[in-house]
């Protein structure tokens, strides 16, 4: 039995990883979800990064984050004092982009932040800023 780390029942991990297993959940249910990563400027005056994600509901893209379990709030890390969020989206995921073995073009069925591929840069989007 593998003792993975936890506290108080709960996996530990950063956002992107958070990010892409929703990402991978969301598609495999038929969700129309894409990756997205940000910089912000904190309170300090220090910039973080942090990923999210976005779902589709038929008529726009729907905050999701699932690390700070945030819901249709894009409005939340304005909220906590953040500055200047310019939002990166991530597209193109698949699996065979990184994989543990280079000499397996096919991928190795397990989806991670580097297999995002395609960037489209948008900056400071109003609904985040």
């Amino acid at each position: 039995m593998v003792d993975h780390p936890s506290i108080d029942g709960k996996y530990l991990g950063v956002c992107d990883e958070y990010g892409t297993l929703y990402t991978a959940f969301t598609r495999a249910l038929g969700i129309p979800t894409r990756f997205l990563s940000f910089t912000m400027e904190l309170p300090s005056g220090n910039i973080t990064g942090h990923a999210i994600a976005e779902s589709w509901n038929g008529n726009a893209w729907i905050h999701s984050d699932p690390t700070w379990n945030v819901f249709d709030n894009p409005q939340v890390y304005r909220t906590a004092g953040n500055n200047h969020i310019n939002i990166t989206v991530y597209g193109d995921a698949d699996d065979s982009y990184y994989t543990q073995d280079p000499n397996d073009p096919t991928g190795d069925g397990i989806l991670r932040y580097e297999d995002f591929r395609t960037r489209i840069l948008l900056g400071e989007v109003p609904r985040y800023n």
